[in-house]
């Protein structure tokens, strides 16, 4: 016999994947700052841009991740009717973030 959720433990388990998720844009975003940072510095040399690179990098794939994420969370944690208002809210603020 297949268990079924109750429409509490479906929005309990999204609002957890949106704190895991707005954690991924988070992270990203500090990234993001950080290999900006790097290139305000003057004489930047080879090895300074091959960081700020590679900072870059792993930004843009967190950003591909977190991105997924919320594609994935989506399909398996779609919004129940009482929740849909604050979710619509919680992933405009993920908008704004990124």
């Amino acid at each position: 016999m297949k268990e079924r959720s109750t429409p509490a433990q479906i929005k309990a388990c999204r609002a957890l994947a949106l704190e895991r998720n707005r954690q991924l844009f988070d992270n990203a975003h500090t990234l993001n700052r950080a290999a900006n940072a790097m290139l305000e510095v003057e004489n930047l040399d080879m090895e300074q841009f091959e960081h700020y690179r590679a900072l870059r990098k792993k930004a843009d794939l967190l950003f591909e991740d977190a991105i997924d994420h919320l594609c994935v969370l989506n399909e398996d944690f779609p919004p129940i009717p009482q929740a849909s208002q604050h979710s619509q809210a919680v992933e405009r603020e993920l908008e704004v973030a990124s």
